[in-house]
């Protein structure tokens, strides 16, 4: 995130990507509990649906490293 950004906007995108994240777990918390009360089959849906998020973030950085602007993340090395 620092990498790519705009010089002078780390701070601010670092708190954004923050707050971002805890958004994300508080409603995950909170559809997680909602969906396992349903029944006995509440918890096999909460768990598939926490199963989209890693798989979504394999997926969003594997666009990444195709991008020409890759290669200024982590000193060029992909």
């Amino acid at each position: 995130m620092t990498e790519l950004g705009p010089p002078g906007t780390a701070g601010s995108a670092l708190a954004l990507q923050t707050a971002a994240g805890f958004l994300l777990t508080g409603v995950t918390i909170l559809l997680v509990g909602l969906l396992s009360e349903t029944d006995a089959r509440g918890w096999q849906l909460a768990f598939t649906l926490l199963a989209v998020g890693p798989f979504l973030g394999i997926v969003a950085m594997g666009r990444l490293r195709g991008r020409p602007e890759a290669s200024r993340m982590a000193n060029g090395r992909r």
